[in-house]
């Protein structure tokens, strides 16, 4: 069925009798009444960019091509995608569909376009071709309860009412951590401001503002590495990507508090690289606040950013590792295996990279953290000297290496040096 003729057929129906009367929707700015209407599923179409997928739809489409859903191919993909974004809740709610009907109304455009209940939907869709279940129980589940918008209705309205009904009011906790970046993002693009799209998602005007500018962080993430568009390469990352922003911005500004001189653009720019660096890497995450975060005025050693000494090492080190690594591009991945699994590829490619830099890496980081931790408690020696002195403690002696590496014997000389400068100190 086309476009003109689900017009006409949605045209119809809306000519007979409405199961709902006298429903208020907020319609190009005014509170407009609709009713609801009792719809065979076989004439709506879903939409692939509901908000609940957007990062798999995205990432799919880099990969294969845009998802078209009057292709009975690609209605099954984005079918897959609604019911993996929530399994468990997915279960429950075909139960209720089932047993009890269809409880809210949804909302389609005049040619079919579903704008809000697209799981609703395709869960009904699944029950009606479950044929384990018997076709006098699931005789309901062939027909979707919605309102009809009028012809008028654009794509920045559609958009508008897709976030209002999805994420502003329909239990924000359903949607992935990533999902509200892109909606916000697809929103900006539509051309709506952050108080509309605020409004429509909402929340305040300051916190669209804060998710643009993690989106954007995200994006350029992802630009630096190949992933251009893949959002499901960002699972599990939104934690380090809000504290990245908030420091970044902050020593942006040049006005952080107790700071040494550094290079607003040049050391920043390599702060965001080597932090994206240990997104990837999957740092812990206090471990990675101890790289980026803010000095304060009562500790000023914060991080290994804050202090320059042992930044500039850090940072040195770091890039001498990362910058000798060479990757498979991810055009020539998806070019060779254009039928494989694209997360699957791709964390196979972030394993392959984190198997040539994660020592190294993890390596520089302690070493550069007990600096750190070190010049945090210069001012409490016994400290110091309790944790040199178990240190040397765990040295074994009896390992070939304490005397086939000719760095021990400089080390050993150093240290006695500096156990005789102390002790002159103490006695003097």
């Amino acid at each position: 069925m086309n476009t003109e003729q689900r017009k006409a057929e949605l045209a119809k129906i809306k000519q007979g009798t409405p199961t709902m009367t006298g429903v208020k929707l907020t319609y190009h700015g005014e509170r407009t009444t609709f009713d609801v209407y009792s719809i065979p599923l076989s004439i709506l179409t879903y939409n692939p960019y509901n908000g609940r997928i957007g990062a798999e739809v995205k990432s799919y489409e880099r990969q294969h091509h845009v998802l078209d859903p009057d292709n009975a191919e690609d209605v099954a993909i984005i079918e897959k995608f609604l019911w993996d974004s929530k399994p468990d809740a997915n279960e429950r709610t075909k139960k209720s569909l089932l047993e009890d009907h269809q409880q809210r109304y949804g909302i389609v455009t005049a040619d079919g376009k579903i704008i809000d209940g697209n799981r609703r939907a395709s869960l009904l869709n699944n029950i009606w071709r479950d044929d384990s279940i018997p076709a006098n129980t699931k005789q309901h589940t062939q027909y979707f309860e919605a309102i009809i918008l009028p012809i008028d209705a654009d794509r920045k309205e559609i958009l508008r009412l897709e976030t209002t009904y999805q994420m502003g009011e329909d239990a924000k906790v359903d949607y992935g951590p990533i999902e509200k970046y892109l909606k916000a993002g697809d929103l900006r693009d539509e051309g709506f401001s952050d108080s509309e799209i605020a409004n429509f998602m909402g929340v305040k005007a300051k916190d669209v503002s804060w998710y643009l500018r993690i989106l954007d962080l995200m994006n350029e993430y992802l630009d630096t590495y190949g992933y251009t568009g893949i959002y499901t390469m960002l699972e599990e990352t939104e934690d380090p990507f809000q504290k990245l922003e908030s420091a970044l911005r902050g020593y942006k500004s040049g006005g952080v508090t107790k700071m040494w001189g550094y290079d607003v653009e040049e050391d920043v720019s390599n702060l965001k690289a080597v932090a994206f660096d240990y997104i990837r890497l999957g740092i812990d995450q206090v471990d990675f606040r101890d790289i980026i975060r803010k000095p304060t005025k009562t500790q000023t050693d914060a991080s290994l950013f804050a202090n320059e000494e042992i930044w500039k090492q850090f940072s040195e080190d770091h890039f001498a590792v990362v910058d000798e690594v060479t990757e498979e591009s991810v055009d020539d991945i998806i070019r060779d295996n254009p039928d494989g699994d694209l997360k699957r590829m791709m964390r196979a490619r972030d394993t392959a990279w984190k198997d040539k830099v994660a020592k190294a890496l993890n390596e520089n980081f302690n070493r550069s953290r007990d600096k750190l931790n070190n010049k945090q408690q210069a001012a409490e020696p016994m400290k110091l000297l309790q944790k040199a002195y178990s240190a040397l403690s765990a040295v074994d002696t009896t390992q070939p290496s304490f005397k086939g590496d000719s760095g021990v014997e400089e080390y050993l000389q150093s240290i006695i040096k500096m156990a005789k400068k102390y002790s002159d100190i103490f006695n003097g």
